[in-house]
């Protein structure tokens, strides 16, 4: 396995942790509590996340290739959402609300590039982690990514960030065509990451990304799969996410302890 308990003691690594703790309990705040204070740990929990991401991201990367990896991921997310809010394509039609998700740029809210970019960064770890040959991490990390839009959609769309249309009327049902077009946007990025950054090889510790990735799967199943209050009770969501996002992560769970 890719170094996990290495160079702990940098500290920006323990920056990164930081962010990360932030992040967790944000998160978990957010079940707790409604209205304008979601809002706030919404925006709190992305930046948290992404400042994880771009800090541990930075040390493994170096400088170059940290700033190939964000550029690649926050200028080919806004153009795909901008794209996407103005003609459907690739995801289908939808729109955001204006007012919740902090400020804009052609209706798409400029935090939504920072919530692609927190989850790409250890997918592509993850996966580089599980396999080697390009193609194959790119396709298992484009996946990974679209699996995780199976707990975020549904979360999001019921607490009224973004809306769909079906038919040109509002719609709380989330079409196949996200799931596809979430593939398709992370293939994208995935493939020109692999391109001009190339395989995340690096001896700073992955505890972080790592522990975030995990509590990403198995948090999300765990706040939707419980029916008690504040729990979700989202059965569908529960079981979709955690059986998406398991396929690559129970291998990857499973060769990372075999490896111990």
């Amino acid at each position: 396995m890719t170094a996990v308990i290495k160079r702990d003691q940098n500290p920006t690594l323990a920056l990164a942790g930081v962010a990360a703790v932030v992040t967790v309990l944000a998160n978990i705040l957010w079940a707790i509590f409604s209205g304008s204070t979601r809002d706030v740990l919404t925006i709190a929990g992305v930046l948290a996340f992404s400042i994880a991401s771009g800090l541990h991201a930075y040390i493994a990367l170096g400088s170059a290739r940290f700033v190939k990896f964000v550029s690649i991921a926050l200028i080919t997310t806004i153009i795909v959402e901008i794209i996407g809010v103005k003609t459907g394509i690739p995801f289908g039609a939808y729109e955001y609300d204006p007012a919740r998700l902090g400020p804009t740029l052609f209706q798409v809210p400029l935090l939504i590039p920072f919530a692609w970019f927190m989850m790409l960064y250890p997918s592509w770890l993850v996966v580089n982690d599980l396999v080697k040959a390009k193609i194959p991490a790119v396709l298992l990390s484009s996946l990974l990514m679209a699996s995780w839009d199976l707990y975020l959609d549904p979360q999001m769309v019921n607490e009224g960030y973004w809306t769909w249309f079906i038919s040109g009327a509002p719609s709380q049902e989330i079409p196949i065509s996200n799931f596809v077009g979430w593939f398709i946007t992370a293939t994208i990025i995935f493939t020109l990451v692999s391109k001009f950054v190339g395989e995340p090889i690096s001896d700073a510790s992955n505890l972080v990304p790592y522990s975030l990735m995990l509590w990403i799967w198995l948090g999300s199943f765990l706040v939707n799969v419980v029916t008690i209050p504040p729990f979700f009770g989202d059965q569908k969501t529960a079981w979709s996410g955690f059986i998406g996002m398991g396929l690559v992560l129970l291998p990857w769970v499973w060769r990372t302890w075999r490896q111990r």
